[in-house]
């Protein structure tokens, strides 16, 4: 039981706090509220105040009565992290903290940095275009000389499709993509897909784990494809052209991603050293590469592609990519 002393102190600490503490009973009833949250209350209106400080009632872990931090809020043009803090049977406390302004000059400092950045890239991509360009210069001169030459021609078309694919990439991160659904089985697909690959690394061994329950997906053939192409790929080049790449499917049940069980997930997983720490949080940045020499697009793009079906694109560690895709179309 608290001396009328400690109540007192308590109360002079809670409004010394300068963020706004809130505090609720189960039904919602305002309990408690210090200056700055009665500040905050004025600064947004009394409607969207209300609807803030009761937002996490609609979370299934604040009504087990456990606590949650960092819950992200928008109301307006105010952006809001809210700590919630159960306790026993009496209600909530709730700390609020306004980060409109942190994530403001977040967004002005990223509008800075493109401006390098983009000047950084258009120089990378230009080198990178060198090779094939000067691939085809070269091949073109030689069969100047000898117009009957098929192996110069088939120079050429390699060299074009590499500029191609290059260009393909490149669009798929800048601009929107619109995508042309259909119904796949997604083991049919990976398969066809690894078919490709064992005839041209036959040292490579590809064990497959499928989960044949899991239902065909509505994805557009040719970008998901490329998905898997991309990955796969990155993982028989991760073991050098001589390991195992491990090909595994089946429900997700990710707490974050799909708590409804609602995607499905197939994970690439090889035999090499996996992702250097340091690379782990850049991995889907446009133009930054693991791989000596890499563009950095690929991953990227891949990336886009699948956040456009309403799916998920991770590295999980262990040499794993984890990606996630409905089984029902998502409407935006």
């Amino acid at each position: 039981m608290l001396t009328k002393i400690s109540t007192d102190i308590l109360k002079e600490t809670l409004e010394s706090i300068e963020e706004p503490v809130i505090v609720l009973s189960w039904s919602k009833k305002l309990l408690y509220e210090n200056p700055a949250a009665k500040e905050l209350q004025l600064k947004i209106g009394k409607k969207r105040y209300f609807e803030l400080i009761h937002y996490p009632f609609s979370i299934d872990r604040v009504l087990k009565k456990s606590s949650v931090k960092g819950i992200f809020r928008e109301i307006g043009k105010y952006k809001f992290l809210i700590d919630v803090y159960p306790f026993t049977d009496e209600g909530v406390t709730i700390l609020i903290r306004d980060v409109t302004r942190f994530i403001e000059l977040e967004e002005s400092s990223k509008i800075e940095g493109t401006i390098i950045t983009i000047s950084k890239l258009l120089s990378r991509i230009f080198h990178d275009m060198k090779g094939p360009i000067g691939g085809i210069k070269g091949s073109a001169q030689l069969l100047l000389e000898d117009p009957t030459d098929k192996e110069l021609i088939t120079d050429i078309l390699y060299e074009v499709k590499r500029l191609e694919n290059m260009v393909s990439e490149i669009t798929t991160i800048t601009k929107p993509i619109e995508l042309y659904r259909e119904i796949v089985n997604v083991h049919y697909l990976l398969d066809d897909i690894v078919s490709s690959f064992k005839k041209q690394y036959k040292n490579v061994q590809f064990i497959r784990s499928y989960d044949p329950s899991i239902p065909d997906i509505p994805v557009d053939i040719d970008y998901i494809r490329r998905v898997f192409v991309n990955i796969i790929r990155n993982a028989v080049e991760a073991v050098q052209g001589k390991g195992k790449v491990w090909l595994s499917t089946g429900i997700s049940w990710d707490k974050v991603y799909s708590p409804k069980g609602d995607k499905v997930f197939i994970k690439i997983k090889d035999s090499g050293e996996g992702v250097p720490v340091d690379m782990q949080t850049k991995l889907f940045i446009p133009f930054v590469s693991t791989k000596k020499g890499g563009m950095g697009i690929g991953l990227a793009s891949s990336y886009k592609i699948v956040k456009e079906h309403g799916g998920i694109l991770r590295y999980v560690g262990d040499s794993t990519f984890e990606i996630l895709l409905p089984y029902r179309e998502e409407k935006k």
